[in-house]
């Protein structure tokens, strides 16, 4: 009886030192922002289904939409859904883009109930350069090689040459699709209707807006009404120091350009000091012109996404 004892105790003692170690080992958590902070938390740190690197997010009423890099070579993606109440928990709920891209920028519209997501697509083998942009519903442990059913080249202006590293935003009403591209170290928004939540006449562009390079990482942008909102910045310098040294730290900066009145702004944010990595990741402006950004922690290649707003 005394040896039974003695085992059991043991046991426990075990079971309770790996859940400990385990504890430490993956503990990631979203840090409480101060008083006087410039975000304010929405969803906390949320573990996707692959350890690799988050790019960017985008939402519906129901579900968030994340995707990552994960074989960034040859452009290979994975979609991750989350529903609103299963932010802090594990989920490999996910669908997987072959030949895709670099994920610079995720978005969806809703027509009739139904969600299509956009991404960037047509990378070539051993290349992350998206060739075109891609509109699909999603799909659970769906899988798509180079592009979905619907997929469109863009040319520059009306009937230019198709452009390259192509990246697309849809407005809050649905009604507006903004591709975003570069050249001669420019950025180009090339503004479209869009019809039904999945068709554009790629040759009848409502604006093209011609904006100055970001001094920082180049990390997403959202239309809302006349309104381009872009957000850059790098992880932390110590992280930078400690896998590209070549790479200088930039702030997280949010500029907003106005193609109608030609307004623009700059917002430098300070908020998530206590975040570990700290490299934006996405934006998406919500009713009532509510910024919405993504930061990702961690590890550089295990990371994690935490939702803020911007005060």
């Amino acid at each position: 009886m005394i040896l039974v004892l003695v085992l059991l105790l043991l046991f426990l003692w075990s079971a309770g030192s790996i859940q400990a170690r385990a504890a430490i080992v993956t503990e990631d958590i979203t840090p409480p922002e101060p008083v006087g902070s410039d975000l304010k938390i929405v969803h906390e740190v949320t573990k996707l289904a692959s350890p690799r690197w988050i790019q960017s997010f985008t939402m519906d009423s129901k579900y968030y939409y994340f995707i990552q890099m994960t074989r960034p070579k040859d452009g290979h993606l994975r979609i991750t859904r989350v529903k609103y109440k299963g932010f802090g928990k594990y989920t490999k709920d996910h669908m997987d883009l072959k030949y895709f891209g670099h994920a610079t920028n995720l978005d969806c519209s809703v027509y009739n109930g139904v969600t299509y997501l956009w991404t960037g697509s047509n990378a070539r083998s051993g290349s992350d350069v998206s060739r075109a942009i891609s509109c699909f519903k999603y799909k659970k442990n769906g899988v798509l090689y180079h592009h979905a059913p619907i997929y469109y080249r863009i040319p520059k202006g009306a009937w230019g040459k198709y452009v390259t590293n192509v990246y697309p935003a849809v407005n809050k009403g649905g009604t507006r699709l903004a591709v975003r591209f570069t050249y001669n170290k420019k950025q180009y928004y090339q503004i479209y209707a869009l019809n039904q939540g999945t068709k554009i006449n790629v040759h009848r562009p409502i604006k093209q807006v011609i904006l100055s390079a970001t001094k920082g990482d180049f990390q997403g942008f959202d239309l809302y009404g006349t309104t381009i909102y872009t957000i850059e910045g790098s992880p932390r310098a110590a992280f930078l120091r400690g896998y590209d040294a070549s790479r200088v730290y930039q702030p997280t900066v949010i500029r907003t350009a106005d193609y109608k009145t030609g307004q623009k702004t700059k917002q430098v944010i300070h908020g998530a000091k206590a975040l570990s990595f700290r490299e934006p990741e996405g934006i998406k402006v919500i009713s009532g012109r509510k910024v919405i950004i993504m930061y990702v922690s961690n590890l550089l290649t295990d990371q994690s996404c935490n939702i803020y707003q911007v005060k």
